[in-house]
């Protein structure tokens, strides 16, 4: 029995991968600093292949002169996010998909000075697939997107 107790220590001594008996150093994380949220693509063709790729047109609503003169558009639907364009009062932008608390909205945007630029979401795809471009993607609060098409 004491020869089973011995090579039990042993061998759990072996496995232990480090200082010995007691040694915690490394297996907590003493970073206090908030994880960032990072970028979440925009999905399009959600609706399935008999619908267009966006599921229709809004427009920039309910900036307030005095406040917001600008809709940040986030790289993910957090306000921590980073932003990676401004939307001014009445910008149009396709609808592509919604974050799961519905209070984002998923968009894509047609440059104002390239009006005449398909951004390829007005046309049905054939599956579900992150939008990759050739227009500006991101995340709106919803309540600043009033439908206007679709």
């Amino acid at each position: 029995m004491k020869r089973t107790a011995t090579a039990l220590c042993l061998l759990l001594a072996a496995c232990s991968g480090g200082g010995g008996f007691g040694n915690d150093a490394g297996l907590y994380d003493t970073n206090t600093t908030a994880p960032a949220p990072g970028i979440q693509a925009v999905q399009i063709g959600e609706g399935g292949s008999a619908f267009q790729a966006c599921a229709g047109i809004g427009e920039v609503v309910n900036l307030s002169p005095a406040g917001e003169a600008y809709l940040p558009l986030r790289a993910a639907p957090f306000a921590e996010a980073d932003e990676v364009a401004r939307l001014g009062p009445g910008t149009r932008v396709f609808r592509c998909t919604r974050s799961l608390d519905q209070r984002w909205q998923g968009v894509v945007v047609q440059p104002a000075d390239a009006p005449a630029t398909d951004c390829g979401v007005g046309s049905p795809i054939a599956a579900p697939r992150p939008y990759t471009g050739p227009c500006k993607s991101g995340w709106a609060l919803t309540g600043f997107i009033r439908p206007i098409a679709g």
